[in-house]
């Protein structure tokens, strides 16, 4: 694309990739990890597993690690889903979750978003016997917002006893400013039927490597660990993340770095007249009048932003959050 538009210079906002990129710490693990690349990786992530599990405090067994959230959606899909099982899954979301349950000859029941938030009542009131698990995404995709603990905790305690899964998908939580926004492992002690989805594409800024990993109970974790694929996670993306974990000033900066360019391109886009809802992820879902349009002229100007008609949102752009000096290109460009 870059060749196509004459550019050198082209910005990438369209993928909520991270605005720094790796820390040097990965860098130098992945490098100092090449010469072996012809050994297959540790089948069971091992060593990832235990640094994740004093991180979080749980035991490596409630932690299953994947090639990206999307290879764990599909452990998720083998291990729980028959022909038959009813999943309800927010509409619209990230695409992946109803095409696993497609893919598992499941049947996906849509619950319609309250504007921009998950409509948890509506949720509620979709259930059946043949409701075999429900998805949330905390922060949403594409629209930013969030589920707060007293929902949460509310909705989960309406399912009863009985519950189908849970599956929380968590991929933008370290983004998250908001003082209720819930820690979804910390109340798997709580909900047994809870699998929370966590990545290091974002924070991180693995996207590349695709390193994922579930949170859940010990015997969760043991069926969705039956049907994984022995060497599912490759060697360098092992190294990196556990690197990346160690390397907890780089996550932090990343962290101040998006929060605080989100809450400046807020702003600047607010001044402008743009309309979104409040995000707590590392991008804005804007409301952009003629933003097929708009989206074009972006792009002529070297900026990359997603389509919110191909996610369910027509007239919005969803836009990351990137660098000062990329966030005033887009507005310049937006101007």
């Amino acid at each position: 694309m870059a060749a196509e538009l004459g550019r050198s210079d082209l910005i990438r906002l369209s993928a909520n990739e991270s605005p720094l990129g790796p820390s040097a710490h990965v860098v130098e693990a992945i490098t100092r990890e090449a010469g072996r690349i012809h050994l297959y990786p540790d089948g069971g992530s091992t060593v990832l597993r235990k640094a994740l599990s004093a991180r979080l405090s749980v035991a490596p067994g409630q932690i299953v690690v994947g090639n990206g959230a999307d290879e764990l959606l599909a452990i998720i899909g083998w291990a729980a889903l028959e022909p038959g099982d009813e999943v309800i899954i927010p509409q619209p979301s990230f695409e992946p979750y109803t095409t696993v349950v497609e893919l598992m000859g499941a049947q996906t029941v849509p619950s319609p978003l309250a504007k921009y938030e998950t409509d948890l009542d509506d949720m509620i009131r979709r259930l059946t016997a043949r409701t075999k698990a429900v998805v949330l995404c905390s922060p949403h995709n594409p629209a930013g917002t969030i589920i707060r603990r007293a929902a949460l905790t509310g909705f989960l305690d309406a399912l009863g006893p009985d519950a189908p899964l849970v599956v929380l998908d968590e991929a933008y939580c370290d983004f998250c400013d908001d003082p209720e926004y819930p820690d979804g492992v910390a109340l798997l002690a709580h909900y047994p039927r809870l699998i929370v989805l966590r990545t290091f594409s974002k924070i991180a800024g693995l996207a590349g490597l695709r390193v994922g990993y579930t949170v859940a109970t010990a015997d969760v974790a043991a069926r969705l660990d039956r049907v994984r694929a022995p060497y599912n996670v490759n060697r360098l993306g092992q190294v990196a993340a556990v690197a990346a974990l160690e390397d907890r000033a780089h996550w932090q900066r990343t962290r101040d770095v998006v929060i605080a360019e989100r809450t400046f391109l807020a702003r600047e886009l607010s001044r402008r007249g743009y309309e979104f809802p409040p995000s707590q992820a590392n991008f804005l879902l804007v409301q952009v009048p003629q933003a097929a349009a708009a989206r074009q002229r972006l792009l002529r100007a070297g900026i990359l932003v997603r389509d919110g008609a191909a996610l369910g949102f027509p007239e919005h752009l969803r836009i990351s959050v990137g660098t000062r000096e990329a966030n005033e290109r887009l507005l310049a460009a937006l101007s």
